[in-house]
């Protein structure tokens, strides 16, 4: 299948075909529907949607409330143009990665800012999907313009489900479900194994055939991959009448993932309260209380480092799970202390057997049966007055409070596992309080007279953050335990962290519209930051837009063609302070306790020259409606580029980074979006979502250094490089020049022409961004049948499968995948697989760089809505969805959508948050058919 061609040309030219012949034919039969005047929320107020001038994309609760979600961004994921979507691990509760019009950093974090019903925050992790009644994405810096230093990366503004006056309403909604691996990996049988292990190396045939392991033949994949489980409960009462409307939720999700231990928890509260005081006086808020569970699974980690995937497909069949199952032979001083007779370790019951080649690198399920769990209390809540001083102008004094507090736990006990009794046990505790206190005010006045419609907005915001981290570690333990206990270990240490960040801002926006056609908005903001030094602590952060709304002059007024089209452009500047460290321009030094004794160790260097990273956006679009808006198109191109970028560079022989602010980077593309009515009729209607975002990224310029290396593994070195040119997280290595057919070894290309094999031959080999991403879903209704699907893909990008380089390289004891069946094993043989015990594959290499294209299949839900089905319960509905059901694609890993440094800790420290498309033993994306139930009494 040629996935490029067909899921692009073809898609959009049947789309285009069928909405608009299907509604051309509906026009003709339906009577022209009234208009209703939408509304879109913006920075601190809202605006009339033919007033709207920014690029700005609305994602409705009805896209995703079918499908067995835990996360905000997966809620988002081919939804609008322009905001990818990567979910880069199926474990449950993992980090999703949502990206408003790609990187616009390096080492900041380039995740959106989120407004929970005034609430800002950066993290969504714990927040109940079901509450959410939908999601307004501000992509340009004109709309973001006005969240100064919280903005530069774009802002989704969620709006959660609040009571309403009226009959009060009780709704339950509930869903169980199965969730199976989509792909999985082969490898070589025991038989296989062995003949390979012949060729590397005798001795591991030797070791392999000890007779202690006799009729031992373990299928690792079944014992690490089982069928996951997943479960939600939801249930929400609202009541209110013209004075008091009160939203009240209970939540409770609960998922099992397909490899033990991962598992996530959540159980979630919400009230939202609105009340009219007084005539001139209303209250509003929003409480929300959070708990979640996190049990943790190690991927996107090497056999050797614990990592749980490439250790199921690593270790040889001929070990067993358990040292207990091997055959126990009294000549076998491997199992036999000689001087006791008695079993050693390794061999007791209810022991991991251990690694004849390398104690360390245990099996999967030793891995597995570590400790590493998670658990997190969040409050979430703001409060609001509304005070209408005059007829036209209105006081919003708020505050929000966002408190994280969470406890992080690992142990290894010190008797299963080999790395248990070398350690006696080891363990950490890790303890993270996160407090933000938000205190803001906003004025806003509007006036409509005649042919003007003007609002003005000024507002003004203290907020202070603190945070605090402490960690325990301890090993060598007194007492044999099965969690982790600091005061019994024998080793101790100590670490504590706490930085304060205080912020104050002032902003505004003033609003035109002239005679219901021209609409010009100007925006600006001023932040002060206590991280930067004095003299730096200042950004001035503008944005102006502009919109002609062309169908209410007179040569389109009485269009029956043309139902609506503007034009809209903007210009605008934000700002990213997530890089900058709390006390930028201070020499740090961090306290560290061990076994009582404290030592202190340098952190940072003095950054006092530092200042904000600034993103300069321009944008220009158009909105058209076809025959009455059954078709709605939309198109956005822009441009953005950041200064000032803040890199953390380690010099020398330092340990500790000096920040600095050094070069910058251009991000350009183009969004289309279009939605359509195809069929309209009384028993049976159809409509359609097609979006689809191109876009180029690229380094202009860097001072002081002239490449950065990122994402460093082990054994490969870094296999990413940012240069000056290129785009952002270039896969960078060797070129191979096929397998020599006399002596089996990779030849590398000769770029610098020396004649021979050096570093200088090294080269940009892939390209993780992709070409252009895209959603596409239709919504089908029979009567009171229904159905939706959902499909996304992604163009043009290459995937660096690292999980490969550990499958194939043929240089240890590691079992391998069946690719190494075709390897080279006798002159003159013509393969592209080199042959085994060959030094040549241990180069990062285009060896293993893939076409990551994919297109799939997300979700289909088929449903049925009954009405009034029993006394007392109004509606009743029925669903079966299934998640993940196909991913068409040339990638040979279990699934092309990866990231394995999504996570800073793997990754090089100053290019973290940029690095794509490394695909490193990931836990695997999960298939999953639930059936759901939702009932409105």
């Amino acid at each position: 299948m040629n996935v490029k061609k067909t899921t692009s040309l073809g898609m959009i030219a049947v789309l285009y075909f069928t909405a608009n012949f299907n509604a051309q034919k509906t026009t003709d039969t339906l009577p022209k529907e009234k208009k209703i005047e939408e509304v879109v929320l913006i920075g601190y107020g809202s605006v009339k949607k033919s007033n709207l001038t920014s690029a700005v994309s609305t994602v409705k609760a009805d896209a995703f409330d079918d499908r067995p979600i835990y996360n905000v961004g997966q809620a988002l994921q081919g939804q609008a143009a322009g905001v990818n979507v990567i979910q880069a691990s199926g474990k449950p509760g993992a980090n999703i990665d949502v990206k408003i019009r790609g990187n616009n950093s390096i080492s900041s974090s380039v995740s959106p800012l989120y407004i929970v019903d005034g609430i800002q925050t950066n993290d969504i992790s714990g927040i109940n999907t079901d509450d959410i009644v939908d999601m307004t994405i501000l992509k340009d810096a004109s709309s973001t313009a006005i969240y100064g230093t919280s903005g530069s990366s774009g802002v989704v503004i969620i709006t959660t489900r609040r009571g309403k006056s009226g009959k009060p309403q009780l709704n339950f909604n509930a869903y169980w479900g199965i969730s199976k691996a989509v792909k999985n990996i082969d490898v070589l049988n025991l038989d296989q194994y062995k003949e390979l292990m012949k060729e590397i190396n005798v001795s591991y045939y030797n070791t392999a055939n000890n007779p202690r392991y006799d009729g031992i033949n373990t299928d690792w994949t079944k014992e690490v991959f089982r069928t996951g489980f997943d479960q939600n409960y939801n249930v929400n009462y609202s009541f209110g009448d013209e004075n008091v409307k009160v939203y009240t939720a209970l939540g409770y999700q609960d998922i099992d993932g397909i490899i033990n231990p991962a598992k996530f928890q959540r159980t979630s509260t919400k009230i939202n309260l609105d009340a009219k005081i007084l005539p001139w006086l209303k209250l509003n808020s929003s409480l929300n209380y959070y708990n979640t569970t996190l049990k943790n699974t190690n991927d996107n980690l090497s056999t050797a480092r614990g990592g749980v995937v490439l250790s199921a497909f690593n270790t040889p069949s001929f070990l067993p799970v358990y040292g207990e199952q091997v055959n126990f032979i009294s000549t076998d001083q491997a199992v036999y202390d000689p001087a006791t007779g008695n079993i050693k370790d390794g061999y007791k019951p209810g022991q991991f057997a251990p690694n004849p080649y390398q104690s360390s690198w245990e099996n999967p399920v030793a891995y597995q049966s570590r400790l590493d769990k998670t658990n997190t209390h969040r409050f979430l809540s703001n409060f609001g007055l509304e005070v209408n001083i005059l007829k036209n102008l209105v006081w919003k004094p708020t505050i929000s409070f966002d408190m994280i507090d969470s406890q992080n736990t690992k142990f290894v006990d010190g008797y299963q596992s080999s790395y248990g009794r070398e350690k006696k046990g080891i363990g950490s505790e890790n303890n993270y309080l996160f407090q933000e206190y938000i205190f803001g005010n906003t004025l806003n006045y509007t006036i409509k007279k005649s042919v003007h419609d003007f609002s003005l907005l000024g507002g003004f915001e203290m907020r202070e953050k603190n945070v605090q981290y402490r960690s325990y570690n301890g090993e060598n333990f007194t007492e044999p335990l099965t969690n982790f206990n600091y005061n019994l270990a024998t080793n101790q240490g100590y670490d504590y962290h706490k930085e304060i960040l205080r912020g104050v801002s002032f902003f505004g926006r003033a609003l035109y519209t002239f005679n219901e056609k021209y609409t010009i908005m100007g925006v600006f903001r001023g932040n002060a930051n206590s991280a930067l030094a004095s003299g730096n602590r200042w950004g001035f952060f503008p944005g102006v837009s502009a919109s002609w709304l062309v169908s209410k002059e007179n040569f389109l007024a009485d269009s029956k063609v043309i139902s609506e089209l503007k034009l809209r452009g903007g210009w605008g500047q934000t700002a990213n302070v997530s890089a900058i460290p709390a006390y930028s321009s201070f020499n740090l030094y961090d306290p560290y306790w061990s076994n009582g004794v404290v030592t202190y160790k340098s952190t940072q260097a003095d950054s006092r020259d530092l200042t904000w990273e600034t993103t300069t956006d321009t944008n220009f679009g158009l909105d058209l409606g076809l025959l009455n808006n059954k078709i709605r198109f939309a198109a956005d191109i822009y441009k953005r580029k950041t200064d000032n970028l803040i890199i953390p560079l380690v010099m020398g022989d330092l340990t500790y980074p000096i920040y600095r602010n050094f070069g910058s980077l251009e991000n350009q593309g183009l969004e289309l979006s279009l939605s359509t009515t195809n069929v309209k009729k009384e028993n049976f209607s159809w409509s359609s979502s097609f979006n689809i975002a191109f876009a180029k990224n690229k380094v202009l310029n860097f001072d002081y250094v002239n490449t950065i290396d990122a994402a460093a593994i082990e054994g490969m070195g870094s296999l990413v490089r940012f240069g000056v040119g290129q785009p952002l997280s270039m896969f960078y290595g060797y070129q191979i020049n096929g397998v020599n057919p006399q002596t089996g070894d990779l030849e590398y290309k000769d770029l610098n022409g020396n004649g021979y094999m050096d570093s200088l031959d090294r080269t940009y080999i892939g390209n993780p961004n992709p070409d252009y991403t895209f959603g596409f879903s239709n919504n089908f209704t029979l009567k009171n049948w229904y159905m939706d699907v959902l499909v996304t893909g992604s163009v043009g990008n290459d995937v660096f499968n690292a999980t490969r380089f550990d499958l194939e390289m043929m240089n240890d004891y590691k079992n391998q995948s069946t690719a190494v069946l075709n390897r080279w094993t006798t002159p003159g043989q013509i393969t592209d697989v080199p042959r085994a015990g060959s030094a040549s594959s241990l180069n990062i290499s285009d060896r293993f760089v893939e076409d990551g294209t994919f297109v799939k299949i997300k979700a289909v839900t088929i449903g049925y809505n009954f009405k009034q089905p029993f006394k007392g319960v109004n509606k009743l509905n029925l669903y079966l969805t299934g998640q993940n059901l196909y991913t068409f694609t040339k990638y040979t890993g279990m699934d092309p959508e990866v990231n394995a440094f999504s996570s800073s800790s793997n990754a090089t420290a100053g290019a973290s948050n940029a690095v794509m498309g490394i695909d490193y033993g990931t836990y695997p994306q999960v298939r999953t058919i639930i059936f759901g139930i939702k009932a409105n009494f």
